[in-house]
């Protein structure tokens, strides 16, 4: 057992090389946790937290790409001795190499080829050894497979059909790969609505200010006592709101407080009373403010102080907002469409590998169609080895039984023949007597 983990060393090693790759892009796909995340009884109910160390994942895909190589080894064998027994001896070379260089104490270090560090989230595609060892994995399989598989036809009728699926292909991958998928557009646009949005916040925060100090007095909560209702909602919301990063604010819902100074008529007239006491000469002045320019909505706030802002910069930070998601869903898309490449690439290499396996084909001088089946051949070998035996059982056992029971029938009727004219004697002396 020591001696076949031993043998089974680098190919486990090169495996586990090859599921980080597909573990970073299923994580920029957000597929990863499916197979990460391990259960936790709560109670009588079972809940999935979120595993932080990639581990478990991966060792999970380490062994389903060990078992994958084995059915690969075999076709690659089968398909190298049906191109020629030189190409044939070669690759069963290629892939016993490794396991016999384990037994005499020669290992590849694969690890020192692994990647330095796992990032949940998209837009990370993984090291380049990984891609590596996934790409000579899909080569391998798509010279194999298509190698046996054209061996249907004639050469030249399959390999001119294939460069059909080849070209166009090909184009497809040019096209998906060249055509510019406007990330920095769209990262600018969310930058931008980013800036507006911290800009009109910060005067809402110097408006929630002026309802703190205001509304104390009696005077002016009893005219605008919804409006002062509003001081510690926005407090709380406007502590973390200049802290957030743009993606983030993007993926949080406005406070509700927004939508009720964008939308309710009565807080828009008390927010015009807030202002015109705060901003004139009574005892209790505010904090009053014009707004910049660039900012400016209706042409009259950038010369007019106020202590609030209107309603209509409230509706422009719903609109902000949505602009916002839209911008962060895209950048999203695209960011997990660099982890979709990364399988197109994949596939594109297992179709190259089946361009090879044509070319390598066409290289043959000799050409076999239909070569001969080894599962066929295999289930010959049984079936005659299953009858030999079972002729032999008849031989050494069957027959020799029934030979005694033969001989125990004739010795059976012998017997009784013997008996019969014996028993026909003594009658007739016994009625001679009589």
């Amino acid at each position: 057992m020591l001696l076949l983990l031993k043998f089974l060393h680098p190919y486990l090693m090169f495996s586990n090389l090859a599921a980080w790759g597909l573990a970073q892009n299923l994580e920029g796909l957000g597929l990863f946790h499916s197979i990460n995340d391990l259960p936790l009884q709560v109670g009588n109910d079972v809940i999935y937290p979120w595993n932080l160390s990639p581990t478990h994942g991966v060792n999970g895909l380490s062994g389903l790409m060990t078992i994958l190589l084995l059915p690969i080894a075999l076709l690659n064998i089968r398909a190298g001795f049906y191109l020629n027994r030189c190409m044939g001896w070669i690759s069963l070379f290629f892939w016993i190499s490794p396991g016999a260089f384990s037994l005499m104490g020669y290992v590849p270090d694969f690890t020192s080829f692994g990647p330095d560090v796992f990032r949940f989230g998209s837009d990370f595609t993984g090291s380049v050894s990984s891609a590596a060892a996934n790409l000579l994995i899909s080569m391998v399989a798509g010279w194999s497979i298509i190698m046996l598989f054209s061996a249907l036809w004639k050469k030249n009728t399959f390999k001119n059909a294939y460069d059909h699926i080849w070209y166009v292909l090909g184009l497809i991958a040019a096209l998906y790969y060249v055509t510019d998928s406007g990330l920095p557009s769209y990262k600018e646009d969310l930058s931008e609505a980013g800036e507006r949005t911290t800009l009109i916040m910060q005067h809402y925060r110097n408006g929630e200010q002026n309802l703190e100090d205001l509304c104390k007095e009696p005077d002016v909560i009893n005219q605008v006592p919804d409006l002062c209702s509003l001081a510690p909602e926005m407090r709380w919301s406007l502590q973390d709101s200049f802290a957030s990063k743009d993606i983030l604010r993007a993926r949080i819902d406005l406070p509700d407080w927004v939508t009720r100074v964008a939308y309710d008529r009565g807080i828009g007239k008390q927010i015009e009373t807030f202002n015109a006491l705060a901003c004139s000469a009574h005892a209790f002045r505010g904090n009053c403010e014009v707004v910049p320019i660039e900012m400016d909505l209706n042409g009259v706030d950038y010369k007019t102080p106020g202590a609030f802002l209107t309603p209509a910069y409230a509706q422009r930070l719903l609109r902000l907002h949505e602009s916002m998601q839209k911008a962060d869903s895209r950048i999203k898309d695209i960011e997990q469409g660099h982890n979709t490449r990364y399988f197109v690439f994949l596939m594109l290499a297992f179709v190259a590998g089946g361009k090879l396996a044509n070319t390598s084909r066409s290289m043959v001088s000799h050409d076999t169609v239909r070569p001969r089946s080894w599962l066929l051949s295999g289930i010959r070998f049984i079936v005659h080895n299953t009858l030999l035996v079972i002729k032999f059982l008849t031989a050494a056992l069957v027959l020799p039984l029934l030979q005694r029971l033969v001989q125990r029938v004739k010795w059976h009727t012998a017997r009784i023949k013997n008996r019969t004219p014996k028993s026909a004697a003594e009658h007739a002396a016994s009625s001679g007597k009589g």
